[in-house]
């Protein structure tokens, strides 16, 4: 009896324990109305949730619009060493002032964000019409669409890190619309004031190509577009078990979400980055959708639209290092190729090393010891990697200065995409599942040493493939060809390795070099007359593909029995 009253009062504490405290936002001044300032609203309900006991959920009304200007900080939700909290949005709208960003989360762990919309006000672009083109004279003019409030004038200001200043050109692709970057000098407003004059940089050179009445453009607003601020967005980094469910994003000056350096699992449920429904916007983020870097645990995205982003919706990889010094055969010294965001080293991590010209794996070894030089001088007020002295257990043949080596526990190694829909370009270095997906733009597995790691164990099944932006022949491109002065060109292994491709429908071309390990089967390719190459691919299993016009041409080094 006394075990069975004992389990009892345990148990009724661990339900206890279980149970969030709720904070409502509107108990702390919230109003919601989409005019009023909220912000000091939020802060006090920050506050509050700070100082609250185990799980805490902060509630907000039912699809109302939430105005934020002013903050203490640049990020609404600075949540950094938090856990058990979730932030329910109700299903609001979040406007925000463009010197704004939304979340930024850090070192924490068991976080729900769920049911928000984030937009900014005033709106990072202004779209609009193409309706003359003057060669001679060099510029664009543009009829603003009716959403839009205040033409934009004048060019780059440099302000708050503006990184670029470029316009965004749309016209009507095969299967979804395409865009191209118009770097811009300047823009003045004409006549009425809903006519801007757009001034081109010397670089455009797309003239000849715009349709005047069918040819889009999205302006730069000066000052906002491009800011690169404080961050992205969303700012995911070094978590563990974080899920995003049922959130819209319809504007951002710059990054959508920027994920790195996450050990749990990070989830994405229902998540979209595009123009906002129901109006005439093109744009949606000034750059990547999802810029992801350096995580080790697992990524998934389900059920999610990706759409009108000036870059890609997706960039997943690693900050890769080069070797500075070779001490002894092993004892080296490496340095993270880009500067930002440091990657870390750790002892027990498996280093990678490739030929980066050859496209070929030199070895691998086990780190025993790990010396981390002294921190370099911030860049852009961000920490700068150090560099770092590596005792391997063995040396690795071939390995030299300026060698291409990482750690591939911190390339994104469990990535899942299934059932998402895409209409933008796609770069991946990193090994992924795309499943179930329909992906309008190139889907493009590469390598280099800034953004480092090279794809493998790479699965795309079940999807809908179709060429849009980012090429306009391919939809599907794996550059792992060996450069053409390269040493050992072909030699093996190759770093681009067991890649699947199957049962997809594929509207566009498909291209595939140098890869060792490839299974491609069960592939319709149902646009006439599109190219198919697999060339220089050790150990394929080429099989069951149709083609309504043409055939798939294979040039590989070994025979070519059973495939069609």
């Amino acid at each position: 009896m006394f075990f069975l009253s004992s389990l009892s009062v345990l148990c009724s504490c661990m339900m206890v324990s279980a149970a969030p405290q709720v904070l409502e936002a509107t108990d702390f001044g919230l109003v919601a109305d989409g005019a009023t300032d909220d912000g000091p609203a939020i802060q006090r309900l920050l506050n509050a949730a700070g100082a609250a006991q185990g799980p805490v959920t902060l509630r907000f009304p039912e699809g109302r619009t939430v105005y934020v200007k002013t903050l203490p900080a640049r990020y609404l939700f600075p949540w950094k060493g938090v856990s058990d909290r979730t932030l329910d949005g109700g299903g609001c709208t979040f406007l925000l002032d463009p010197w704004l960003r939304f979340m930024d989360l850090s070192e924490s762990r068991n976080i729900t964000v769920r049911n928000i919309k984030v937009d900014f006000s005033p709106l990072p672009f202004a779209d609009g019409v193409v309706t003359a083109v003057n060669r001679a004279d060099g510029y664009l003019d543009v009829r603003l669409a009716d959403y839009v409030k205040e033409a934009p004038t004048g060019g780059p200001t440099g302000e708050d890190g503006e990184q670029a200043f470029f316009a965004m050109l749309w016209h009507d692709g095969p299967y979804t619309p395409v865009s191209r970057h118009c770097w811009t000098k300047r823009m003045e407003p004409r006549g009425d004031g809903r006519t801007v004059r757009l001034f081109p940089a010397e670089n455009f050179r797309a003239y000849g190509l715009i349709v005047p009445g069918a040819w889009w453009i999205s302006l730069p607003v000066p000052g906002i577009a491009h800011r690169y601020g404080p961050g992205p967005c969303f700012r995911i980094m070094d978590n563990d078990t974080v899920t995003f469910e049922d959130v819209e994003l319809w504007s951002a000056p710059w990054f959508a979400f920027g994920v790195s350096r996450n050990r749990g699992d990070i989830t994405f449920r229902r998540v979209c980055i595009r123009p906002k429904p129901g109006t005439d916007r093109r744009m949606s983020v000034w750059r990547d959708g999802f810029h992801v870097k350096g995580n080790r645990g697992g990524l998934l995205w389900e059920d999610c639209i990706f759409a009108g982003m000036n870059d890609d919706a997706f960039n997943i990889s690693t900050h890769s290092s080069v070797v500075r010094e070779i001490i002894d055969p092993a004892h080296i010294e490496v340095r993270q190729k880009f500067p930002l965001l440091p990657i870390p080293w750790e002892e027990g991590a498996t280093l990678v090393a490739v030929d980066e010209a050859a496209r070929r794996i030199l070895g691998t070894a086990k780190v025993l010891h790990v010396e981390t030089g002294p921190s370099p001088p911030p860049i852009q007020g961000k920490p700068a990697a150090p560099r770092a002295t590596l005792t391997l257990d063995r040396p690795i043949a071939g390995l030299a200065k300026d060698t291409m080596v990482w750690d591939p526990a911190q390339c994104n190694p469990d990535t899942t995409l299934r059932r998402c829909r895409i209409d933008m370009s796609c770069r991946m270095q990193s090994p992924i599942r795309i499943e179930e997906c329909e992906v309008n733009g190139l889907l493009w597995f590469y390598s280099e040493q800034v953004e480092g790691g090279f794809p493998h164990h790479v699965v795309i099944r079940d999807s809908i493939l179709r060429r849009g932006r980012g090429n306009p022949v391919n939809t599907v491109v794996f550059s792992g060809a060996p450069d053409g002065d390269a040493a050992d060109a072909g030699a093996r292994p190759r770093a681009i390795h067991q890649v699947t491709i199957e049962n997809n429908e594929i509207w566009g071309g498909l291209a595939v070099h140098g890869v060792e390990g490839l299974t491609l089967t069960g592939n319709r390719f149902l646009e006439e007359n599109a190219p198919a190459v697999v060339a220089g691919c050790y150990d394929t299993d080429i099989r069951d593909n149709t083609m309504i016009t043409g055939e798939l041409m294979v040039t590989s080094p070994q025979a070519r029995a059973g495939r069609r």
